[in-house]
């Protein structure tokens, strides 16, 4: 018997004629459809109803009619012969396949784009579709990056530049795009070097690196205004010290936080998580570098250049007697700053409205918290508008009840004693009738092939293992039953005429229901699980399971609850031992810690109002957020300690005029950074476009709004200040 290409299509009821397919008639294809002998054609084309979609039947039960119509074409593949270096997908999301089989795929590919060009209605994927398409995601939008970046520079320039010729900064926010790319390279690079995979959703880490870059810029170019006019008139390397006494400290505390919280969730056991926060942390400590080395370099250069008059767009010109407008040098955003918190928010009637804002903002994320569900679909991933996309809108719309495929596999048993106990598993497998469907067993069509040919029960009395192998291999080879030589694996070659070889698996076919809700695949999962680890067999390795390549998605819906809230734990732990040790004040520590933990509770509450669920994604958003909220109340609760003089009161408001403007301007330079997720069609991004978001206006209103509130009331008092020892006393110690 000749072997060939196994295919799934109606058209074998015509044994693939051409000439006869061309002249049928309707009447005829519907007679065929409804009369045709399903142990005809080697027995593989057992029955078409998994072939036909939406059928139309009249009263008596004829097919009259059908919506859709899918052929399936399944390729031999050895897995041996693999090389995933030369076949695998730079997403890291393709089926094992040897170069063969791709190249059959990319001309089966390109053939079905043409024909769909001209058959309306025709709708194709093949097994390394998903594979293709989120790679290609990847970097689909990368037009969007660049057209981020671009607004993001002239947003820098517009907030550290000063409107004259010698004070407009346009090289050094350049520099300070540059730095962010730098890191980005770097950390990306040294994840690499040590083996750490890149998957498609670590394309969004720049985004999260500009935010965070541009702040530390802020923080830097804030502090060095602040320096009062003593200050100023000191040599260039004392003024650059006196600014990173402040901002260094600020901007490590920050990072060093993010660093680590980043490293906290790297210890999950999901894989895709993992590396995204290894490479994330890797990104923010780049930055950090860079802003503290690099940046602050080019920053005392730029001064150099102002003190040498040099314009600031052309540096090669000189203006000798320059005097930059007097409109330019006022502070309008630190005076409107100290306006709004000295006359609003930080009188009596607006603390008491900022509290309760923040209690019922509070209330309301609880609420929303835990309605907060876990769903993923893998085909949120596939941008809409892809043939991928398009074939499994229409796919679920015409097949609503073809499930997930799966398999019971069994090791290297005592076969020919198994039998019975493989048919008893095969029986209940075919009883959960509320998980699974078309279990397609070799046992029983085996038993009914040796009773037949040679007047032999096997359920009745076991073979002996000589006999057992022969009548098997003429079960394998014979033309009804060869379509089950795929469920067995040999330790040799299938010849025909000769006994098979020792039997290393077999494998039993089934399939689960499509379940309604996402949650019923756990529990189906366990129990085709269960029930192969009580199977009962008791000679040969005893080894059974079950086994679909769903199963990784349905498992890490089982684990991503878990792994949620302990990295959020972990994360929020950190976040306190981190500011404990850096910052030194248990008061501020605490503080900032409800910040945090207040800011995250609004984000998954308002996440699940805004339609998000628990997943992959928003797990690594999740992850990400708590390094970006921490920041805004770190930056005022670690200058709020540096204010000496005055009340809390006067405290809060100096500290608000000095810092908030680097603040703000950062949260919103975070902002236009994802603003651009926001048009992209990827699920990814706009999951991370929602979250952050969210990360923004809570982390903002938290670190910005409620906690100088608190500051105000019960702040504590601020850092000790050592006295200078006077010049006498220097000399004669």
């Amino acid at each position: 018997m000749r072997k060939e290409c196994y295919t799934k299509s109606i058209l074998e009821l015509w044994n693939f004629n051409k000439e006869d397919i061309e002249s049928l008639t309707k009447d005829d294809i519907i007679r065929a459809i409804n009369s045709y002998d399903k142990n005809t054609m080697y027995g593989k084309l057992k029955s078409i109803d998994d072939l036909l979609g939406e059928v139309i039947r009249n009263e008596s039960g004829y097919i009259v009619g059908a919506k859709a119509l899918q052929n399936f074409w399944f390729l031999s593949l050895n897995f041996s012969a693999v090389d995933m270096d030369k076949t695998g997908n730079y997403a890291g999301t393709a089926d094992w396949a040897s170069e063969e089989v791709l190249d059959w795929e990319n001309a089966f590919l390109q053939v079905m784009e043409n024909v769909s060009k001209t058959l309306n209605n025709t709708y194709y994927y093949s097994g390394k579709s998903f594979g293709d398409i989120s790679n290609a995601a990847m970097f689909q939008d990368m037009d969007l990056l660049c057209i981020g970046i671009v607004i993001m520079v002239i947003y820098v320039q517009l907030v550290i530049s000063k409107f004259n010729w010698l004070e407009a900064r346009v090289v050094l926010g350049s520099v300070g795009m540059l730095t962010i790319g730098m890191a980005f390279i770097v950390g990306a690079g040294l994840c690499s070097l040590f083996g750490v995979h890149y998957g498609p959703v670590h394309t969004s880490l720049p985004f999260l690196l500009m935010g965070l870059g541009v702040d530390d810029m802020f923080v830097i170019l804030s502090c060095w205004d602040e320096l009062t006019e003593e200050e100023k008139n000191l040599p260039l390397p004392e003024k650059i010290g006196l600014m990173l006494k402040h901002a260094g400290v600020s901007i490590t505390i920050t990072s060093f936080t993010d660093v680590i919280a980043f490293l906290i969730g790297s210890s999950t056991i999901l894989p895709c998580l993992k590396s995204f926060c290894i490479y994330a942390a890797a990104g923010v400590l780049m930055t950090f570098v860079f802003a503290v080395t690099f940046f602050v370099a080019c920053f005392v250069l730029d001064l150099r250049r102002v003190e040498s008059k040099r314009n600031g767009i052309f540096p090669w010109i000189v203006h000798e007697n320059y005097v930059p407008n007097e409109c330019s040098q006022k502070r309008i955003s630190n005076k409107t700053f100290e306006y709004v918190y000295s006359n609003i928010i930080l009188t009596t009637p607006g603390k008491i409205i900022v509290v309760l804002i923040t209690v019922v903002c509070v209330g309301f994320g609880i609420e929303s918290t835990l309605k907060l569900e876990q769903r993923f679909k893998t085909e949120w991933l596939i941008p809409a508008g892809s043939h991928l996309a398009e074939f499994l809108k229409v796919k679920n719309f015409y097949y609503p009840e073809k499930g997930f495929d799966a398999g019971f596999y069994m090791g290297a048993l005592d076969y020919s004693h198994e039998l019975n106990n493989i048919r008893d598993a095969a029986s209940r497998l075919e009883n959960m009738s509320d998980v699974t469907a078309n279990v397609v067993s070799w046992v029983e069509p085996f038993r009914d092939f040796v009773l037949y040919n040679f007047k032999h029960d096997v359920f009745e009395e076991p073979l002996d293992d000589v006999r057992f192998h022969l009548f098997l291999s003429k079960f394998l080879n014979s033309p009804r039953y060869a379509k089950f030589q795929a469920n067995f694996i040999f330790d040799g070659d299938l010849e025909c005429g000769a006994p098979t070889p020792r039997i290393k698996m077999s494998i039993i076919d089934f399939h689960f229901h499509r379940f309604e809700n996402p949650r019923d695949q756990i529990p189906a999962m366990h129990r085709v699980r269960d029930l192969a680890e009580n199977a009962n067999f008791t000679t040969g390795d005893k080894f059974a399971t079950t086994w679909s390549k769903f199963f990784a998605t349905w498992i890490t819906d089982e684990l991503i609850d878990i792994e949620v809230m302990r990295n959020l734990q972990l994360a929020l732990l950190c976040v306190m031992l981190c500011t404990i040790l850096l910052i030194a004040d248990w008061q501020i520590c605490f503080w900032i810690f409800i910040c945090v933990l207040v800011t995250m509770v609004n984000v998954c509450g308002f996440m699940q109002r805004w339609g998000l669920t628990i997943d992959v994604v928003s797990c690594i958003g999740l992850e990400l957020a708590i390094g970006l909220c921490v920041d805004y109340a770190t930056h005022v609760g670690h200058t709020f300690l540096t204010v000496h003089t005055g009340s809390r009161q006067d405290r809060a408001v100096k500290t608000m005029s000095s810092i908030g403007c680097a603040v703000l301007f950062g949260g919103l330079s975070t902002f236009i950074g994802v603003f651009m997720m926001s048009q992209s069609s990827v699920y990814t991004f706009q999951s991370f476009f929602k979250i952050f978001c969210l990360v923004i206006l809570f982390g903002l209103f938290h670190g910005l709004v409620f906690l100088p509130v608190i500051l105000s009331w019960i702040g504590p008092k601020p850092y000790r200040v050592h006295k200078p020892v006077p010049q006498s006393e220097m000399e004669i110690s």
